[in-house]
């Protein structure tokens, strides 16, 4: 396992970037957060996002005990990209990650886009997981679009945009131009896409910076993995949800502007052990103030 070094930092240490290759050949980069001798959690990027993502659950991380372990997709920051054909198959790196890492029993927390990837590692594991942590997440669109309620802005990107591929390329080459090279611009851009109490959150100055440095490392490489993000959780999942029996619960704002809630919400009931967390008046951005009340959950069912 090689120990990476990067010059930029987010706001907790990078204190342990590293690079797991394997046996293919290829590179998972990710990073740890919190105690390292503490209980395991695999945390799960957003999309687009990076490793860093975690970098501001270093410090409650650490109070609880907890281990954070936050892998990188194929095509994003220190990850070669390897083209996946489903969640399923996307779920059996991170069993070698575990198995290389020799977690026998953790949680694994997903966030927005890392959300269906969570949903398909606890499917491939569901003996070795104790919790299932899904903090604003992108639901099986494909399979509830037509019964739920979604904006005209959520149906372009998850239904149009996610099912062509030219126009996720464009999509994703936009944001990473922005990001990149005027990642002012890009923050105030996003800024005013999402609701009142997000921009609350945003305007956070270690928020800013966490954010700003997840994203500009995940597209560093390029668009590849955002864009296999995309077509990956428009499409049909592939997944039995009512057969995936480990603990879980879902956290979703009620005002989100960036996933649809309805589709977290269809994804907690379908779950048969989930418990649905709606934080009234809460967008996407939410737990980037409140990482305590994931964790405190996470430690809880570790402990149990």
């Amino acid at each position: 396992m090689d120990r990476v070094v990067t010059r930029q930092s987010p706001v907790a240490a990078n204190r342990t970037s590293r690079v797991l290759r394997l046996s293919d050949g290829r590179r998972i980069g990710f990073a740890e957060f919190g105690d390292p001798h503490g209980a395991p959690v695999i945390a799960i990027h957003g999309t687009p996002g990076s490793r860093f993502m975690f970098a501001l659950t270093d410090a409650a991380a650490r109070e609880r005990r907890l281990r954070i372990i936050a892998p990188e997709r194929p095509g994003y920051g220190l990850s070669d990209f390897r083209r996946t054909e489903g969640l399923v198959h996307a779920a059996a790196d991170m069993r070698i990650f575990a198995d290389a890492l020799g977690l026998r029993r953790f949680a694994v927390i997903g966030v927005s886009g890392g959300g269906p990837f969570a949903v398909a590692t606890a499917a491939s594991m569901a003996d070795r997981i104790a919790l299932l942590a899904l903090i604003s997440p992108v639901g099986p669109i494909a399979d509830c679009y037509a019964s739920i309620r979604m904006t005209k802005l959520h149906r372009l990107i998850f239904i149009r945009v996610g099912r062509s591929d030219p126009a996720c390329a464009t999509f994703f080459w936009s944001v990473r131009t922005l990001v990149r090279w005027t990642p002012g611009v890009a923050y105030r851009a996003l800024r005013q896409r999402v609701v009142s109490s997000d921009r609350k959150v945003l305007a956070r100055e270690e928020v800013k910076a966490n954010l700003q440095a997840a994203l500009k490392e995940g597209l560093r490489p390029g668009i590849d993995g955002a864009r296999q993000d995309l077509r990956l959780f428009c499409a049909p999942w592939g997944l039995k949800l009512e057969d995936i029996d480990v603990p879980a619960v879902v956290w979703q704002g009620s005002d989100d502007a960036i996933v649809p809630p309805g589709g977290a919400y269809h994804l907690a009931e379908t779950l048969p052990n989930c418990r649905l967390d709606v934080i009234q008046g809460g967008g996407h951005y939410w737990v980037f103030a409140q990482f305590e009340r994931v964790l405190d959950a996470v430690q809880a069912a570790l402990r149990a």
